[in-house]
């Protein structure tokens, strides 16, 4: 079997990608979040397991564990995700796995001058989801 000569590069650029966000301090266990927002840990778990399954977060799974992006929880909100986040997932999802969905958010995006979309997001939610949208379908020529 012959593989594609890219392929090799392309699973260790992934690697590196996930080791990257995973070192961010971006991404927190659902242990270290309850934590974090004061939340005992088994109401914690199952308030994320309800918010996945509704689409208004996504998480990581890396050896055993699940990992969710702190930037996608709103201080001021009792560390509720942000409302504006689900609008984006339903955007993303379809076309983005989420190891894909986390690194789109933690790169520099040309729609949003530079900047990453998880830093724009709790300032902007608009232009991210505008972002989201260009990102899911592509540049529209009329």
């Amino acid at each position: 079997m012959c593989m594609r000569p890219t392929l090799s590069r392309e699973t260790a650029m992934l690697e590196k990608g996930k080791a990257r966000l995973l070192r961010s301090g971006d991404f927190l266990t659902v242990e270290a979040f309850a934590v974090l927002s004061q939340l005992g840990t088994e109401q914690c778990r199952a308030e994320f397991k309800e918010w996945k399954r509704a689409g208004n977060i996504f998480s990581l799974a890396h050896e055993d564990k699940e990992y969710i992006p702190l930037y996608a929880f709103d201080p001021a909100s009792g560390f509720r995700p942000f409302s504006s986040l689900a609008a984006i997932i339903a955007t993303l999802g379809s076309s983005k796995p989420d190891w894909a969905m986390a690194l789109w958010f933690g790169s520099s995006n040309s729609y949003l001058g530079g900047q990453m979309p998880k830093d724009v997001m709790a300032d902007d939610p608009a232009r991210v989801l505008d972002a989201a949208r260009s990102e899911a379908y592509g540049a529209l020529h009329g």
